[in-house]
């Protein structure tokens, strides 16, 4: 039984990200992988592949880390991302991979409320673009909270977050994010969701024109060794 709702659980993603993503939303697709070493402090990789919507090329992301839970309620982490973007350049007039280094510090922490747990990271990341030709240089803050809900005798689990990005450079924040979704716990090891994101941007109110937001439909995968 349990491996039956599983399967359909997996069909239902593919299909309902399958259907949506043809329509115009991007298709996000995250890994997280994690073995812990000694107590207290585990690796983490972290690879993601970004699609437009119709399933076209975004972006490719490398992610490798190591965190470390100094206390119940603190986590303190750093990872370095590769990450690979097929971009539009203006002034080559052509589509190119962008490659980009990004490092990244966080601090996690959480409580239980009932049913319900609450989690907050504070993440600083730092890095440019490998080609040196445009100034790229990015640095930010960001803020997330984020709300797991237990239903009481199933495996699946109903969230919802939110992320503000801080950019340090422009001294202003210029994207939010905004996702709801549902996971599914395959084994105490293995963890399978679906989510919904918005990305939303925020221009400055003398900006000539504003990005528009962007509706993403995700699958993430857990496993833990």
């Amino acid at each position: 039984m349990q491996k039956t709702r599983v399967f359909l659980f997996i069909l239902t993603i593919f299909f309902t990200t399958s259907t949506i993503a043809q329509n115009g939303p991007a298709t996000w697709l995250e890994l997280e992988f994690s073995k812990k070493i000694v107590k207290n402090l585990k690796v983490e990789f972290n690879p993601e592949l970004r699609l437009h919507g119709g399933f076209e090329m975004d972006t490719y992301i490398i992610e490798g880390g190591l965190s470390y839970k100094l206390h119940k309620y603190l986590t303190l982490a750093g990872y370095y991302r590769y990450e690979n973007e097929y971009n539009y350049r203006n002034k080559r007039q052509i589509y190119e991979w962008v490659p980009s280094n990004r490092f990244a510090f966080d601090a996690k922490s959480g409580f239980d409320l009932n049913r319900f747990k609450v989690k907050f990271r504070v993440r600083y990341t730092n890095g440019s673009d490998l080609d040196q030709t445009y100034d790229s240089k990015k640095s930010y803050f960001r803020y997330r909270a984020k709300i797991d809900y237990n239903i009481k005798g199933s495996k699946f689990t109903p969230f919802v977050s939110a992320e503000a990005f801080h950019d340090l450079i422009l001294k202003d924040f210029d994207k939010m994010r905004y996702t709801t979704g549902l996971a599914y716990a395959i084994n105490k090891k293995n963890e399978i969701g679906l989510f919904y994101r918005l990305q939303d941007y925020i221009e400055p109110a003398d900006a000539l024109t504003k990005k528009e937001s962007i509706n993403i439909i995700g699958i993430g995968y857990s496993l833990s060794f």
